[in-house]
């Protein structure tokens, strides 16, 4: 499908929007960018097959803000090229950056399960990040965001690198991986609200399990249960009624601990002593 054919009033919901689109060559590539007038003004646009760059505006920002959507070529001397060619833009185009999309290559080997990893490729992508100056901020939700073969053949390979003025003006800003749905990619968000994820979860040490009485508990609370709802809501009610049970196993078990441990010491301090 052609960017030109996308209609992107029926996506946005609203005709105060601006956009701005390259085709797809073949079955690969093609960009498009979409933006809320209200937030953002476009004065510039830089393009090629691999890349689509919008320089504008940005209320409450004094520099130009410069948006780079990225989808990377497979060969490797494809990818140093476009490495390249956006370090001289990121030069000649000074401003708060943001580089986001499918970067086509990963960073560390850990990045990638069940495919092979290319040092190469990686060291010259981490050239290019460390050259410009640019920062990754840590992803939540999805470790990877690309899954091949029926989800076996995983990679990270969509990211967002960001100018550190962009941290110095929104350091609340976090990135997360969003589950996937009609693609084989995690659409990935860029927000600059702090998230409140509630609580710590709780924890639960593996030297408990070999404690007096933790097994009983865990198996009581464990087929005692009894709940309602959809199986993912049904589950999560099952965990926190195990919790409950697990944490009250504990204040017992702790006071016996110390107990113990109180006796352990008034043992030692009556042992007689030898010599002088």
């Amino acid at each position: 499908m052609d960017a030109e054919s996308i209609d992107i009033l029926a996506c946005w919901g609203s005709n105060d929007f601006g956009a701005s689109r390259i085709n797809a060559t073949g079955r690969s590539g093609g960009l498009l960018n979409i933006w809320d007038n209200r937030v953002f003004t476009s004065t510039e646009v830089i393009h090629s097959r691999h890349f689509l760059i919008n320089i504008g505006s940005w209320p409450g920002i004094q520099e130009p803000i410069v948006f780079a959507n990225i989808y990377g070529p497979q060969a490797s001397r494809d990818k140093i090229a476009l490495w390249e060619e956006l370090s001289r833009i990121k030069n000649e185009k000074k401003g708060v950056w943001v580089l986001m999309g499918d970067f086509n290559v990963v960073r560390r080997p850990d990045e990638r399960f069940n495919f092979t990893f290319c040092p190469r490729s990686a060291r010259e992508f981490n050239s290019f990040i460390h050259d410009a100056g640019l920062i990754e901020l840590k992803m939540g939700g999805h470790r990877f965001t690309c899954f091949r073969n029926d989800d076996s053949k995983l990679s990270k390979l969509d990211r967002y690198l960001l100018s550190p003025s962009f941290i110095d003006l929104i350091p609340s800003a976090s990135v997360t991986a969003l589950p996937k749905e009609f693609s084989d990619h995690c659409p990935i968000l860029l927000s600059s609200t702090w998230c409140d994820f509630g609580p710590p979860s709780f924890k639960l040490f593996n030297s408990w399990m070999l404690r007096d009485g933790f097994e009983p508990a865990f198996v009581k609370a464990w087929n005692n249960f009894s709940g309602f709802g959809t199986p993912d809501c049904y589950l999560a009610a099952k965990l926190r009624h195990v919790e409950k049970a697990i944490k009250k196993w504990r204040a017992t078990d702790r006071l016996s601990e110390r107990r113990g441990s109180n006796y352990e010491t008034k043992t030692d301090c009556r042992q007689p002593r030898h010599g002088g």
